[in-house]
């Protein structure tokens, strides 16, 4: 891998992910900087609520809710003009699964204010320390919060989400009717690896939803898959030509 996306080996990949001739293609200067003082802020805002967590706080709820809205804020740039909570959710966001006898919904959203609130990013917020791979309990179903995600995504049509635990951040990718990508970022490395926090920010961040088409982030990951398939297909046209010189060798 090249030394300018390093940053992959320090994030957790599972299924689909973006691929690096992409990355270079959208990043041709590299990842985008972050404005003076942001990193340091974040990090100050971070180790506040790690304390918090360890000690056990009695502010800890509130303290783990203005981490949460210091990186979606501060951190991705998104305002209250795109951010969706509370009652401010648009109601197609809610799905109900009968079969569960659950009804799931995100507990906060970025969508489109100029086209009708259309979801571009559903994010689920558990307590802190949660195991976003371990199977819990939601009412009559039983799901990992990761899968969890991906279920809502595929019954509202919005191909990207976020689940995270204030610690682990994990980006979601889960069109209907393909295979569902997961990558996850630890926040505790941010200032150790500050390239980790520039990859979250970058591919994050409010210009990945609104701006050029082809720059926005489901279409990176088309172009991602695109690119993967012609790989495959070149490999495999590498090995058929070898086996046909092979087989005409043993002629």
């Amino acid at each position: 891998m090249s030394n300018d996306h390093e940053w992959l080996n320090l994030i957790e990949v599972s299924g689909p992910f973006l691929a690096v001739p992409v990355l270079r293609e959208v990043f041709p200067q590299g990842l985008e900087a972050l404005p003076s003082g942001r990193p340091q802020r974040l990090r100050r805002t971070y180790e506040e609520w790690r304390d918090a967590v360890d000690m056990d706080d009695l502010d800890l709820p509130a303290l783990h809710a203005a981490w949460i809205d210091d990186v979606l804020v501060t951190a991705l740039e998104m305002d209250e003009t795109v951010l969706r909570r509370g009652a401010r959710l648009p109601e197609q966001l809610t799905v109900s699964m009968p079969e569960h006898g659950v009804t799931v919904a995100p507990d906060l959203a970025i969508v489109n204010p100029t086209n009708s609130d259309e979801p571009l990013l559903l994010i689920h917020v558990y307590q802190p320390d949660t195991d976003l791979d371990a199977t819990r309990r939601f009412d009559g179903l039983a799901i990992t919060p990761a899968d969890r995600m991906v279920a809502l995504l595929r019954a509202t049509g919005c191909s990207t989400g976020i689940v995270t635990n204030g610690e682990r951040w994990m980006l979601v990718h889960a069109p209907v009717g393909a295979v569902a990508g997961f990558a996850s970022w630890y926040a505790r490395l941010w200032g150790q690896e500050p390239e980790t926090l520039r990859a979250f920010v970058s591919l994050l961040g409010i210009r990945r939803f609104f701006g050029p088409e082809e720059a926005k982030l489901p279409a990176l990951y088309e172009r991602s898959l695109k690119h993967q398939d012609d790989v495959t297909e070149a490999l495999g046209e590498q090995v058929r030509r070898a086996v046909e010189v092979l087989v005409q060798a043993l002629d």
